[in-house]
């Protein structure tokens, strides 16, 4: 009896050890016209039919499991994707909360928290870049080759500490999926 007893508990602790292995993303729509559309989970270095995964939002919901880990991108059939942004998921083991809207976020795991925070320091940089983009060409139209210049130097300001600031966040990983990302984006020596 106590072999049997043993045993169960084994196997209990078995399956709890696999079932923490999964990733369990689990995501929100603000768009009601959504309902009944699906939703893919898209390997990004594979995209191939065999590594998709798509469910059907329902109730504003969707939900996916994987039990493997790799970069995804979270995105609403082609059709009807207008006013949802596309989501860069690390299907790492957790549970990851995600959000599909006009500016998407996800979160609840390591990895997916940096990830966050990458894109939130990517989008500032976009913004910063595109109004001095837009200031350097007024001063060229204008004849104001210094203050061009000054631009194009702010410019190139913000891109170098985007790319230290990723840099650093790949080195505090040390390893991994989203370590793998960053340092794919910011090759040494740039």
């Amino acid at each position: 009896m106590r072999r049997f007893v043993f045993l169960i508990m084994l196997l209990t602790l078995a399956l709890a050890a696999c079932n923490n292995r999964k990733c369990l993303i689990e995501g929100t729509v603000s768009d009601s016209n959504l309902n009944g559309k699906r939703i893919f989970l898209v390997p990004v270095f594979y995209e191939d039919s065999l590594g998709v995964d798509s469910v059907v939002i329902q109730n504003n919901r969707f939900q996916f499991e994987r039990d493997q880990e790799f970069l995804a991108d979270i995105r609403v059939d082609y059709h009807y994707r207008y006013n949802t942004e596309n989501l860069l998921v690390v299907t790492e083991p957790g549970n990851i909360k995600v959000s599909i809207d006009v500016e998407s976020s996800g979160g609840g795991t390591p990895q997916n928290d940096s990830l966050q925070v990458w894109k939130e320091l990517l989008m500032q940089r976009n913004s910063d870049i595109t109004r001095l983009r837009k200031e350097y060409v007024n001063f060229l139209n204008d004849g104001d080759s210094a203050s061009a210049a000054a631009a194009k130097a702010n410019i190139d300001a913000i891109i170098a500490k985007f790319n230290d600031r990723t840099r650093q966040m790949a080195q505090n990983l040390k390893s991994g999926t989203l370590y793998d990302f960053l340092i794919q984006r910011v090759p040494k020596g740039k």
